[in-house]
């Protein structure tokens, strides 16, 4: 899929909009007479909020083409306001243009909306208050829920979430801050050890459980999603990985002894480069959802309503020969400090958790 908005993307955009031009100092209507009984002229055009292609105004790099090219990233305009925009990006930019929207959503509404249609788009705007401070493409997302939206929404709400994370790890591995220093003293390292292994253990746990959560989330086949359950699970995430990080980072700043340093390298990085896994997640939803929408754009129906089931996997797997290497240095400390063998046998090193991400798509 490329940039560009679908025919049906254009037509629905100029009927939310009157078909009149959403820059709130124009307001032009955008659609008359032709000299042709049978057709009308339209001088409106869907313009692009992030720009479509490198080098265009507001081009955003880390958006995916299938985002560009969706009803959220696009606001209906006469031809001059299109011009306009594209003349100066920094007085029309990305959140200026927004905005614009929004103010044109309620003018639209208040000048030919009923009653009902008010009181929906109140309780849509009751909805996206929690999304008040995020980047305006997520609320958008809530306001037009496109075809799909609960993928789209999760995946923009993990990027905006978890890019400050990883780029959080990165820095860390790449020594680009400092804090106090944790030294264990050799006679201590034992115990620390075991301590941190429990701590690997309770921190495993809640993997499963979030990810089944997410995909509840997401509503039934055929049934629509939970928008505050979406956004709920979505910050528990965010939550999880930030404490994977939290851990590592009491790692990198702790201080052994050179005799010990191997089992603390041993117990280092492991669920860092784990959790970079999930960075997949935002882009295999944004495939997905570009895939339903070249379907649903060309006209392919299933008219048995047979629900597609499409299974991401995400494997969390310690590297080969860990679990051997760490079994050789607890015994090691044992032997060091002559503790009893089941306290070294009992605590048994888990190699692989694997973890599935559902994706339930029905086609009507």
């Amino acid at each position: 899929m490329g940039p560009d908005f679908s025919k049906n993307t254009k037509e629905l955009l100029a009927k939310r909009a009157a078909y009149t031009c959403s820059n709130p100092d124009c307001r032009k209507l955008t659609v008359g007479a032709n000299t042709d009984q049978h057709k009308s002229t339209l001088i409106g055009e869907a313009a692009h909020i992030y720009g479509a292609r490198k080098g265009s105004k507001r081009y955003f790099e880390k958006m995916s083409d299938k985002a560009r090219s969706e009803i959220t990233n696009a606001i209906w305009l006469c031809r001059n306001c299109h011009k306009l925009i594209d003349s100066d990006e920094n007085q029309y930019s990305s959140e200026v243009l927004f905005v614009w929207r929004e103010v044109h959503d309620e003018y639209t509404l208040n000048n030919i909306g009923n009653t009902t249609d008010k009181i929906l788009h109140q309780k849509n705007m009751n909805l996206t208050e929690e999304f008040s401070d995020y980047p305006a493409i997520i609320k958008r997302i809530v306001i037009d829920k496109p075809p799909v939206w609960e993928y789209r929404l999760t995946a923009e709400l993990l990027k905006y979430f978890n890019t400050p994370i990883f780029q959080r790890l990165n820095d860390l591995r790449d020594g680009l801050y400092i804090k106090d220093q944790t030294h264990i003293k050799d006679h201590e390292v034992y115990d620390w050890v075991q301590q941190q292994l429990a701590e690997k253990k309770k921190l495993v746990s809640p993997l499963i459980p979030l990810i089944n959560k997410l995909n509840s989330s997401w509503g039934e086949p055929g049934v629509e999603g939970d928008v505050t359950e979406i956004h709920h699970i979505s910050k528990l995430i965010r939550d999880y990985l930030k404490s994977i990080v939290e851990f590592e980072e009491k790692l990198f700043f702790t201080h052994v002894s050179k005799r010990y340093s191997k089992i603390l390298n041993l117990l280092s990085n492991n669920f860092g480069n784990q959790i970079l896994k999930f960075k997949r997640i935002p882009l295999v939803l944004d495939d997905i959802s570009a895939q339903i929408e070249d379907e649903l754009n060309s006209g392919i129906t299933n008219p048995n309503s047979e629900t597609r089931v499409v299974e991401e996997v995400i494997s969390f797997e310690l590297p080969k020969g860990w679990e051997k290497q760490m079994n050789k240095e607890l015994n090691r400390l044992h032997s060091s400090k002559l503790l009893d063998d089941d306290e070294v046998e009992g605590y048994g090193c888990g190699t692989i958790l694997i973890i599935l991400i559902f994706l339930w798509i029905l086609f009507a």
